[in-house]
């Protein structure tokens, strides 16, 4: 028997709602999660162009007077810095010796140290007793 309109209604509305109940559309899918931050940095290491800032900077304080800053930055690493001579002195063999302190910053981290610029017979500049501190993290 074939269905016929206004007969048997009930049944193949059913059926229909049945049929139609597979077709019924999934949410959509969220979105991939972005990707997680770069991981901050734990230490800093200096590399040539670091270092040759830092070297440039103590040339530079070394001639000048007790207090003043001279600062240094490597925008390929993002490293800066900066140097300041404390005081004068001598060393125990009577050469001419300024107590410096430097900081190298690096997002977040700080690394401080202290040493001596002591002036060689030959008028350069060298660096004795070097001593860096633990590495800071400054907080959020």
């Amino acid at each position: 028997m074939a269905w016929r309109p206004g007969r048997g209604g009930a049944i193949p509305a059913a059926v229909l709602l049945f049929l139609l109940a597979g077709c019924a559309s999934r949410p959509p899918e969220a979105p991939p999660a972005p990707p997680p931050p770069p991981a901050a940095p734990t230490a800093i290491v200096m590399d040539a162009a670091d270092n040759a800032g830092l070297q440039g900077a103590l040339r530079q304080v070394a001639a000048k007077p007790v207090d003043e800053v001279v600062g240094w930055a490597n925008p390929d690493s993002g490293k800066r810095g900066a140097v300041k001579i404390l005081r004068d002195g001598y060393d125990s063999a009577n050469r001419p010796c300024r107590e410096f302190h430097s900081v190298v910053i690096l997002d977040k981290l700080y690394q401080h140290a202290t040493g001596f610029l002591c002036r060689q017979p030959d008028g350069a500049w060298e660096v004795a007793d070097l001593r860096e501190f633990p590495l800071f993290r400054r907080p959020d």
